[in-house]
């Protein structure tokens, strides 16, 4: 859940954004599948940060950036099933098929889809995340920070926004870490 400034950091280099991702990972996840789920994580940020926001998105296209990048075996074949669950309207089969546990080879595929369920919607995605059940908070913060990755500060609702302890400091740590993005 603490992945997304590195995917926002280091979005141009794919290489060194795995390295970080697996260094800031290691202090609670030992098994790699965890460190290559934080990584995995924080490129799906990469890429939305690099997409414009409602113009001619394709998941297609995404999942196969995604598929491409992770070496590990269970998130190629959780990722593949991405497409054929889209289309689809049972949660209970995307939590049977992709899971919804803590494990990061649960969650990471859950939060991608749950954005890519709703791309043009911070909202509907995170809404759609939580309703998957299981690891809810985490699924809902990862699939939160693609969505906002890819749509924008304004994209989250006041009203979720004026819930949110010390909202105006971390307003302008994600408005400075987006400078830093941009001079970088």
């Amino acid at each position: 859940m603490r992945i997304a400034p590195i995917g926002v950091l280091y979005h141009d280099n794919p290489v060194i954004l795995r390295e970080v991702a697996h260094k800031s990972s290691q202090i609670t996840h030992a098994h790699n599948l965890g460190k290559e789920g934080a990584a995995l994580q924080a490129y799906a940020i990469a890429l939305a940060t690099d997409l414009v926001p409602l113009v001619a998105f394709d998941r297609g296209d995404f999942l196969a950036k995604l598929i491409n990048y992770v070496p590990e075996a269970v998130y190629k074949e959780k990722l593949s099933k991405i497409k054929g669950l889209l289309a689809e309207s049972g949660k209970a089969r995307v939590a049977i098929e992709l899971g919804n546990g803590i494990e990061a080879f649960n969650s990471v595929p859950a939060a991608i889809y749950s954005f890519l369920s709703h791309p043009n919607s911070f909202a509907r995605a995170v809404v759609n995340a939580v309703s998957l059940g299981g690891d809810t908070d985490t699924i809902g913060a990862m699939t939160g920070a693609i969505s906002g990755a890819y749509l924008g500060i304004e994209s989250i609702p006041n009203s979720w926004e004026g819930k949110l302890e010390n909202r105006l400091y971390l307003k302008e740590l994600a408005e400075k870490l987006w400078e830093l993005k941009m001079t970088a």
